[in-house]
């Protein structure tokens, strides 16, 4: 079975999506609106859901990784838009960084699997 979507729930769904098209250069998927906005990541959608729920303590709650060869570089250019970046870090072969959408969700640039 594979992954189909990722689904972040959010209280302002064309502010994150934004976010994501702008970032990774994502397209939309089917109708648009102010409560459902969906995204083609490559082998798996990425979609935004409009929730009035206020999230706390948000650690966790959701993590995208993206894959790249030169994570570095890919760290430089989201941090050239203004992104807040950690550090590389290196697991033997494996090379990752994390940042926050506009909601506080944690996002990877990771070589795994590349």
């Amino acid at each position: 079975m594979n992954v189909s979507r990722v689904i972040i729930f959010t209280n302002d769904v064309k502010k994150l999506s934004d976010f994501y098209i702008s970032c990774f250069e994502l397209n939309v998927v089917g109708e648009s609106d102010a409560g459902w906005t969906e995204l083609n990541a490559g082998g798996c959608n990425i979609a935004f859901h409009k929730t009035s729920e206020q999230g706390t303590g948000r650690d966790g709650w959701t993590k995208i990784v993206f894959g790249s060869e030169d994570v570095s570089a890919e760290k430089a250019r989201l941090e050239g838009l203004n992104i807040k970046m950690s550090e590389v870090n290196t697991f033997g072969d494996i090379r990752m960084c994390d940042g926050r959408d506009t909601d506080g969700n944690y996002f990877q640039i990771s070589s795994r699997g590349i």
